[in-house]
């Protein structure tokens, strides 16, 4: 199992991982969804920011802008990151399971996703 962290807003990929205010937490297992839930992180610093993550067993991080100190702090802790990911949180979902996600890819509503 894969558990992956995306910060969100308005159902999209958070502009700014850093200053997020939520992150969705999907399980995936053999390409699928099993579970997701969502933490709210509300006035935390980034020490506390990923030490819930790496007590909540995250694997990988999707997001789209995030801070040099933040990503040498996710990446030390063994956490995979994938970041410039823009879009509608489904499709990048669906992008991840399918192998299609990389760097600067926007996913749409339409499932379809292009690299930028």
């Amino acid at each position: 199992m894969t558990r992956i962290a995306i910060p969100t807003f308005r159902m999209k990929v958070s502009p700014v991982f850093d200053s997020c205010t939520r992150v969705l937490l999907v399980d995936i297992e053999k390409d699928r969804e099993v579970d997701r839930k969502e933490f709210y992180l509300d006035a935390l610093s980034l020490n506390e920011r990923l030490t819930i993550l790496h007590k909540s067993g995250v694997d990988v991080v999707i997001c789209s802008g995030i801070s040099e100190v933040m990503e040498k702090m996710v990446v030390g802790k063994k956490i995979e990151l994938i970041g410039n990911i823009t879009g509608e949180i489904e499709s990048v979902l669906k992008a991840y399971m399918t192998g299609e996600i990389g760097p600067g890819f926007h996913a749409s509503s339409n499932h379809k996703g292009t690299h930028i």
